[in-house]
């Protein structure tokens, strides 16, 4: 079987990530404290105009698992793959059983089930304030890895190193054991560089400097074939103790095809507020090291990033948003009346109603014979040919089903996305799914949530219905982007290569340079329109 098939995602092979499509991807991004300075997601499309085809999500076991979808889509969306780590366990060991029960609530679950083409999961940052035994190190994570893949977890894994994520001891020597044993083979270890040379002790390390442990540590990770990522750096670790060589990573990440992300967007970083990219968070704000880091370095994101195919060429997102407003009217019950835009239909039982906490509880008191007894719906806008993500979360008192339909509101059933029968659960779930209108527009469709015929009471929260992203679109972020690269640099292959331009509609516009090969690296030209600039071998 062709492993890239094998599996629903990103997977390893070798020492290498590879997405579904059997891309080879070296992830180039950036780190960033959503969980603390932006719940909303509103520094992702700043982030994305960087070019990095990754970002890492600093999440918490108290952040709403529901927030975390909305940043793990929009991540998608915007074209950067969605690396989830939890950040309780910094510095304690003891943490990691803890962040595990929460990475197999039923709501995460579901949650990595509808992102898993996209995801990466980071079990726990920096794990233990020490250097764990290497026996301990390898049952711990053996039996964590062994519990999430039980769980029908099959993206792959990413696990920090100990001692506040810097003992590279273990991951060289244990990760080839615990990628063995792991089911999926699936693995990826990080390991964060915060190795400043004020701080260097020759004798404890055995290396004579901090960019002699950088060069070696890369290099016997790919001895061992290992897939290691610097999951994070910056030029000076917390209380501006210095000077991490954060150049030298750099290069030896782009010399051995390592993976790397820079530590953070910012700002946020009280202990240390030089280590913020940015000023506000927007990417005109990039400042210093970060905007060097970012942009104008040759060996920086915009120009060594490469973001995969089958992100930029999905013909629509996945997962439970898509791109634009909410079509539905008061989808987070935050008027002032809680059910603005809405109506109530208990013709066929009796059902009371209560909000709270952006939520709609239904209290069934009588719960009829039939489904279409008791109803909660809206009439909506929808419009012919638009394809579009609809999504909600919801959850009962006890098991039961929930009929959802989205369709003409007359007697004569015409269905528009196809109704759905939800099982509902004690847990909040997430649900979604894509639909396209292929009937004439309609300014009367009814979105309607058929809930009778059982006694059980349940609750919903956070309706969404949005214009799913075309592919022009994406592409023509994506082209506009990486056109940037104006003053950036690209290895020419060894044999015949010719510059391609590309066009939104993925057609060849010009030809913009060419040789025959061997000619080392090359300044992308200045250009003004839009595009995007692919190196193709060609025939000699």
């Amino acid at each position: 079987m062709n492993i890239a098939t094998a599996k629903p995602g990103f997977f390893v092979q070798d020492r290498f990530l590879y997405s579904k499509d059997n891309e080879k991807v070296i992830l180039r991004g950036i780190n960033h404290m959503f969980i603390w300075t932006d719940r909303e997601g509103k520094t992702i499309p700043e982030m994305a105009k960087t070019g990095a085809n990754c970002v890492r999500i600093v999440w918490n076991t108290r952040g709403r698992i529901s927030d975390l979808d909305s940043i793990v889509a929009q991540s998608i969306s915007n074209g950067m793959i969605p690396i989830v780590e939890l950040h309780d366990t910094t510095g304690n060991w003891d943490k990691l059983p803890e962040v595990v029960d929460f990475w197999l609530r039923d709501e995460m679950l579901q949650m990595i089930n509808n992102h898993q083409e996209y995801l990466i999961l980071n079990v726990g940052n920096e794990p233990g304030s020490h250097e764990v035994p290497p026996e301990e190190f390898f049952d711990v994570y053996n039996l964590i890895v062994t519990k999430m893949r039980a769980a029908a977890i099959r993206v792959p894994i990413m696990i920090d190193a100990d001692n506040w994520g810097q003992n590279e001891k273990n991951l060289l020597a244990v990760g080839p054991k615990l990628l063995q044993a792991d089911p999926e083979h699936n693995l990826l270890f990080s390991i964060h560089m915060w190795w400043p040379s004020e701080r260097h002790d020759p004798e404890a390390t055995g290396f004579s400097n901090v960019a002699e442990r950088v060069t070696v540590c890369l290099e016997k990770s790919i001895e061992a074939n290992i897939p290691l990522v610097v999951g994070e750096f910056a030029p000076m670790a917390v209380a501006g103790v210095r000077e991490i060589p954060y150049k030298h990573i750099m290069s030896e990440c782009e010399r051995l095809s390592i993976g790397w992300l820079c530590w953070s967007w910012g700002p946020g970083n009280s202990d240390c507020p030089e280590m913020d990219m940015t000023e506000h968070g927007s990417y005109n704000t990039l400042v210093g090291w970060g905007k060097e880091v970012a942009i104008d370095s040759p060996l920086g994101i915009q120009n060594t990033s490469v973001i995969p195919n089958f992100i930029q060429n999905k013909d629509f997102t996945t997962g439970s948003q898509g791109g634009g407003a909410n079509i539905i009217e008061n989808g987070d019950f935050s008027a002032e009346n809680p059910l603005d835009g809405w109506t109530t239909d208990f013709w066929g039982g009796k059902a009371e109603v209560s909000a709270r906490d952006g939520a709609i509880h239904f209290d069934i008191k009588q719960a009829g014979k039939e489904t279409w007894g008791l109803q909660f719906k809206q009439h909506l806008v929808l419009r012919n040919g638009i394809t579009y993500i609809f999504s909600m979360r919801a959850k009962a008192d006890k098991p039961r089903t929930l009929n959802v339909n989205i369709k003409r509101d007359t007697q004569e059933y015409t269905p528009y996305a196809n109704g759905r029968i939800l099982d509902l659960s004690t847990s909040w779930q997430n649900f979604s799914w894509k639909f396209t209108m292929k009937e004439d527009t309609d300014s009367d469709a009814l979105l309607i949530f058929d809930m009778g015929g059982s006694p059980i009471s349940w609750t919903l929260a956070d309706i969404s219905l949005v214009q799913a992203r075309s592919i022009a679109d994406r592409l023509n972020r994506t082209f506009q982007r990486n056109v940037q690269k104006n003053s950036g640099y690209f290895n020419a292959p060894n044999g015949p290569w010719e510059l391609h331009l590309y066009n939104v509609k993925g057609e060849l516009e010009e030809v913009l340079d060419r040789g025959k090969g061997g000619e080392g690296m090359r300044s992308y030209p200045k250009i003004e329109k839009g595009g995007i600039m692919v190196v193709k071998d060609v025939a000699g």
